[in-house]
C-alpha cells in the first residue's frame, strides 16, 4: 500500500513539473533548441526582465544600416548587441536599423543605454506582408514556399535580405558582424568567403540595383531547401558568374562595371572553418586584425563561435574587438559575452 501512495506521489509530481514547465514554454513562445542555444549564449537581460517594448511597424531608410533579427525572437544576444553598436559607430551620420520579426523586444537597461547614447538606432517591427507585396517574391512567399525548406527561418531570412538590399539599398549586415571601419566610402559590393564561394553577410548596394533583382528572380525560380547556403552565398555566387563573369580566383566581374567582389580580407579574414582562432588568446592577432585599413569588418561565425565564451579581460580577438568597438555592450555584458 505504501508503495502504491509513493508511486501515485511521484506521479503527480512528475505530471505538476510537465504542466509547469509546458505553461513556460508557451509563456516564452520558444522551443527546447532555443533553451539550449540561450543557456549557451548569455542574453542581454532577459531572465530578470518581462517588460517588453512594443516596436513601431515601420520602413527603414533607403541606403542606411541594415540589420536583421528574423527568427521572432523579442530578445537579442549580448553579441547581437554588439554588432549593431560596432555598426552605429562606425556610421554615426546614417541610419541603423534593427528590423525584427518579433513585435516587441525584451526591455533592459542595455537596451535603453545603447539608444540613448547612439540615436542612430531605430528598432522597427518588419511588415513582412508588405515588404514582399507586388516584389518579385510575392508568388512564392503566397504559397508560402520556404515551409518546404530543411532550414524554413534561414532561408525566409535569406528572401528578405535580397528584398531589404533591392528595395532600400545600404549596407546589410549579419547579427555576427563586427564593424571595425566605415563601410559608406566602399563601392557596390560583396566579398569573396572562399575560393568557391561568394558571401553574403556583408553586402553593400544601392536601391534597385540589377544586381540585387537578378538575385530575386533567381531565387524565385530556382529556390532550394536542401542546401543551408543556398539561397544566399551559393546564389549569390551563381549569379555573379552567369551574369558578371566572375573569376573565382581573382574575384574580377568583367561583364559588372558597377559590382565589386573584395577579397576575403575586407569582411572575411578568418575563414569559417578556422573560426576558432577568433576565440583563442592570440594578442598578435587581434592587433593586426584591429589596425588593418584593409580589414572593414569582421564576420564571426556565431553558428560555430556561439557555444564558446568571449572572455572580455583575455586577448581574444573577438573579445578585444568588443572592447573596442561595443564598449556599452561590453560593460553590460560584464566579464563574459
Amino acid at each position: 500500500m505504501r508503495l502504491t501512495r509513493r508511486r501515485k506521489v511521484l506521479m503527480l509530481l512528475m505530471g505538476w513539473m510537465i504542466v509547469t514547465f509546458s505553461t513556460w514554454l508557451l509563456h516564452y513562445g520558444t522551443n527546447v533548441h532555443d533553451l539550449v542555444s540561450d543557456s549557451q549564449e548569455p542574453s542581454s537581460g532577459w531572465l530578470w526582465s518581462e517588460a517588453q517594448v512594443i516596436l513601431e511597424v515601420g520602413e527603414p531608410a533607403r541606403e542606411g544600416i541594415l540589420l536583421l533579427e528574423g527568427y521572432g525572437y523579442p530578445r537579442l544576444t549580448f553579441r547581437m548587441w554588439c554588432a549593431v553598436e560596432s555598426a552605429a559607430r562606425a556610421h554615426p551620420h546614417l541610419p541603423v536599423s534593427l528590423l525584427m520579426t518579433s513585435p516587441v523586444i525584451k526591455d533592459s537597461s542595455l537596451l535603453h543605454n545603447l539608444t540613448g547614447h547612439l540615436k542612430n538606432i531605430h528598432l522597427l517591427h518588419l511588415n513582412t506582408t508588405h515588404l514582399f507585396q507586388g516584389s518579385p517574391l510575392h508568388t512564392w512567399y503566397q504559397q508560402r514556399k520556404w515551409r518546404e525548406s530543411f532550414w524554413p527561418l534561414s532561408h525566409f531570412n535569406d528572401a528578405v535580405r535580397w528584398l531589404l538590399l533591392w528595395k532600400y539599398g545600404g549596407v546589410y549586415l549579419d547579427l555576427d558582424v563586427m564593424v571595425l571601419r566605415p563601410l559608406t566610402r566602399l563601392p557596390n559590393c560583396t566579398a569573396l568567403e572562399s575560393r568557391k564561394y561568394v558571401a553574403a553577410g556583408v553586402l553593400k548596394f544601392t536601391p534597385n540595383h540589377p544586381l540585387m533583382r537578378a538575385c530575386l528572380d533567381y531565387f524565385a525560380q530556382n529556390f532550394d531547401g536542401t542546401v543551408w547556403g543556398g539561397n544566399g552565398p551559393e546564389l549569390l555566387t551563381q549569379v555573379l558568374i552567369d551574369r558578371c563573369g566572375l573569376e573565382l580566383s581573382t574575384g574580377r566581374v568583367p561583364r559588372c562595371p558597377d559590382v565589386t567582389v573584395l577579397p576575403s580580407r575586407a569582411f572575411y579574414p578568418i575563414a569559417w572553418w578556422e573560426w576558432r582562432r577568433y576565440l583563442e588568446d592570440d594578442a598578435r592577432l587581434a592587433d593586426d586584425l584591429l589596425d588593418d585599413p584593409k580589414v572593414y569588418a569582421l564576420h564571426m561565425w556565431n553558428l560555430h563561435t556561439r557555444h564558446v565564451p568571449v572572455l572580455l579581460t583575455s586577448q581574444q580577438p573577438y573579445a578585444r574587438v568588443a572592447n573596442a568597438h561595443c564598449p556599452i555592450t561590453a560593460a553590460h555584458a560584464g566579464l563574459l559575452m
